[in-house]
């Protein structure tokens, strides 16, 4: 049985991805208002809203670029102008961008950092402001395990900037702690998406594949019910912390 968010309104962003899909429609419930964040791919937005629905959830589709600090802004302000409240936040944007370190640039360091620490910050700094305001609620990153280990030759600056992200998680979990704000993060394993399997061969996904001590790869079914138990109440003791899901790593 999931983790129920009765009456709650939360804001999904990057929510055409695979795992903010699942997010999307792992806390759509009756009496739940969610907030639908996408940048280009408009006609998944559409499907995930109408199975949301159906869910006897009510949606409400935000489209943004997460190309500056204000469109952070907007992207929350879109949201709280016409539903008041926001009791959550998953942040489930971003891409790998996989190249080999040798060649990074100074270009690859800084998008990295952008998407994945940045981008981040700043949504989480204006909706904590918001949910100060109203009582509280709750924010959740998603993080990745190389966070952990420091990717592969070709995800470095990636995980360096989940790393810088999961470190700004906790010093904002601290800051907002007395005020009703929790900040927490999942870190996400191998899952099985198609951002895992773009720019890869099939031999190299086997091989990631047998590293996981369980042998498998996760589902993005399985991220998002760490979500939903962030999202909810069942963890309002739960601040600063990082929740991996990676069958093992």
């Amino acid at each position: 049985m999931g983790h129920t968010i009765n009456n709650r309104s939360v804001l999904v962003v990057g929510a055409s991805g695979a795992i903010g899909s699942a997010v999307a429609k792992r806390i759509a419930s009756p009496g739940v208002t969610i907030g639908l964040h996408y940048h280009q791919n408009r006609q998944a937005i559409e499907s995930l809203g109408t199975v949301c629905e159906q869910q006897g959830a009510y949606c409400r589709i935000v489209q943004s670029p997460l190309s500056s600090e204000s469109t952070c802004d907007e992207i929350v302000n879109s949201f709280c102008s016409h539903h008041g409240q926001l009791d959550g936040l998953a942040i489930c944007s971003g891409m790998v961008g996989w190249t080999d370190w040798a060649v990074l640039t100074r270009h690859s360091w800084e998008e990295m950092y952008w998407q994945h620490c940045l981008t981040p910050f700043y949504l989480a700094k204006s909706a904590a402001g918001k949910m100060r305001d109203g009582g509280g609620g709750s924010i959740v990153y998603l993080s990745s395990v190389s966070a952990k280990y420091g990717g592969s030759p070709s995800s470095l600056h990636y995980a360096a900037a989940k790393s810088a992200n999961e470190t700004a998680m906790h010093g904002l979990a601290r800051i907002h702690a007395k005020t009703g704000v929790r900040v927490n993060g999942v870190r996400a394993g191998f899952v099985d998406t198609p951002q895992q399997h773009s720019g890869r061969a099939p031999e190299q996904i086997r091989e990631r594949v047998g590293m996981i001590p369980m042998g498998r790869a996760g589902t993005p079914e399985e991220v998002a019910f760490a979500f939903a138990y962030l999202l909810s109440n069942e963890s309002g003791f739960v601040t600063g912390e990082i929740l991996t899901v990676a069958g093992g790593d």
